[in-house]
């Protein structure tokens, strides 16, 4: 039997919907300067007229990564460690020792806002769509670097994650050709819709299916979306490069049996999956290449080649 929702359950569901709608622009708080690197602020235009900024860190060679983020992230990481945006452990997420190892290990590196998030524009709808909407800012990345006359030669791989591996899943579906001479992909923490909105009503001491139930219309409300846009699992089908997947196996957000399936799924000979171990934070999976980037620059020369 069917239980029925109180109002402050249905307020939580709300907040939860706004939050993932229109998440909080969290600041920038490092440059790939402080790390002694040089750097070209970039913009560049998705194919529904959204400006995107981005980082371009520069190598002397022929080795490119083009890097996005989670939410409510941005090209920087998460300032996780300052006061109300303490949510996700109190810890920050810092990208920049992942670049530098990358700069270090000789490529260049492309770093990008996805919109709604840093100072990327929000677009018409003024909503994030998780990915949904974001594979525009995947292809248009791409194309950016192809018609950028100093990196239109240079093999290129992806670096995506959870929002941002769920956009790469998506522009994989809708423009496969885009991704015929992109090297490979690490896709860390990709996500499925429902299990996210199951977690959360656990969390919140909610029934799950009278809570996803009761979620479902307000979201719908605010994005036009529905939760079971977010399946990204059955997309995996249309992976067709070399992909390594990484996961908090016991990540309170998730669920790591998605992610393997995901795995299982993708058509590929050449992928493998790691999963962290001994931690229930989902962000400590965006700062593990920063703190272990042996495993992300192997993948990443072993498809340069």
């Amino acid at each position: 039997m069917k239980k029925e929702l109180n109002e402050q359950q249905t307020q939580m569901l709300s907040m939860l919907a706004q939050g993932l709608s229109t998440p909080p622009r969290t600041p920038i708080l490092r440059t790939p300067e402080e790390y002694g690197m040089d750097y070209e602020e970039i913009t560049f235009t998705t194919a529904d007229d959204v400006s995107i900024k981005g980082w371009f860190i520069p190598a002397n060679s022929n080795k490119l990564i083009i890097s996005n983020h989670f939410s409510p992230a941005n090209r920087y990481g998460f300032a996780g460690h300052l006061e109300g945006l303490d949510f996700a452990g109190g810890f920050e997420v810092n990208f920049l020792p992942r670049y530098k190892a990358l700069h270090d290990a000789g490529y260049n590196v492309l770093a990008y806002d996805l919109r709604c998030h840093g100072e990327s524009e929000a677009g018409e709808k003024g909503v994030t769509g998780v990915g949904y909407f974001e594979w525009q800012e995947v292809l248009a990345s791409i194309d950016y670097i192809k018609n950028r006359s100093d990196t239109a030669q240079m093999d290129a791989s992806l670096l995506s994650m959870c929002m941002g591996a769920n956009a790469t899943i998506n522009a994989m579906e809708k423009a496969p050709e885009a991704f015929e001479d992109i090297k490979s992909l690490i896709a860390i923490a990709p996500l499925k819709g429902r299990t996210s909105i199951e977690r959360s009503c656990e969390q919140m001491q909610i029934p799950v299916e009278e809570g996803v139930e009761a979620f479902d219309p307000i979201y719908n409300e605010m994005t036009g979306l529905h939760v079971t846009d977010h399946d990204i699992v059955p997309k995996t089908v249309n992976i067709k490069i070399p992909t390594f997947f990484l996961q908090v196996r016991n990540d309170t957000n998730s669920r790591w049996t998605d992610v393997q399936t995901m795995f299982e799924n993708t058509p590929v000979k050449d992928k493998k999956i790691y999963y962290i171990e001994d931690t229930p934070w989902r962000f400590k999976g965006y700062t593990y290449f920063s703190e272990h980037p042996e495993q992300m620059i192997e993948w990443f020369d072993a498809h340069m080649k």
